[in-house]
């Protein structure tokens, strides 16, 4: 009966795995409430940096950068696949590898992913930009709520705990390589309500 117990259990695949790669590596972030941003699966260009404000655009960038992950993520899990995303250019390390085990483990239990999850008060809580490999720490709401983990055999949705979060914080890393802002840390906060 191990199964059915990983099934309710793998209600929390996305945010749980998340937090044991998570905890494989990278810095402490501060987790700060901060202004509202669109949700995951709108446009993230229009967070881009100001032309004004150049010591922001760094901090712009890597926001923008996390938005469009974050549209990379919702469609790994509705195709239960990384193949055909970009999460191996939008992030490394930890941060890919929840993903990738997250998605191979809802597809191994016959589970799947619909809806949008939404992201909000995504703020800077600490940059370094003046590094070889520069960093940004940032803290977002991501709401889960209309991100419904289903049986794909019967399209019923897998029963969830009844106090679970659905909207919580998460804090992340973002560093600056060769080819742009990439993802090397996510970690959910489950016990955060935001």
């Amino acid at each position: 009966m191990a199964k059915p117990r990983r099934l309710a259990v793998g209600a929390f695949l996305i945010p749980a795995l998340l937090v044991s790669a998570a905890a494989c590596g990278g810095d402490e972030t501060d987790a700060s409430p901060g202004a509202t941003t669109p949700s995951a699966s709108k446009d993230p260009a229009s967070s881009a940096p100001s032309l004004a404000e150049p010591e922001k655009g760094g901090e712009a960038e890597a926001m923008a950068a996390y938005r469009a992950h974050w549209q990379e993520v919702e469609k790994a899990y509705a195709k239960n696949s990384i193949e055909g995303t970009d999460i191996k250019k939008t992030s490394v390390g930890p941060a890919r590898l929840a993903i990738e085990k997250s998605v191979k483990s809802a597809r191994e239990n016959g589970q799947a992913v619909k809806g949008s999850p939404g992201l909000s008060n995504l703020t800077v809580t600490k940059a370094d930009l003046n590094r070889d490999v520069p960093k940004v720490h940032l803290s977002s709401c991501l709401d889960v709520s209309e991100w419904v983990i289903y049986n794909k055999s019967t399209g019923e949705p897998v029963p969830q705990p009844s106090d679970r979060l659905t909207k919580y914080t998460v804090t992340s890393l973002l560093e600056k390589w060769p080819d742009g802002w990439v993802v090397t840390k996510d970690e959910p906060h489950q016990d955060t309500q935001c």
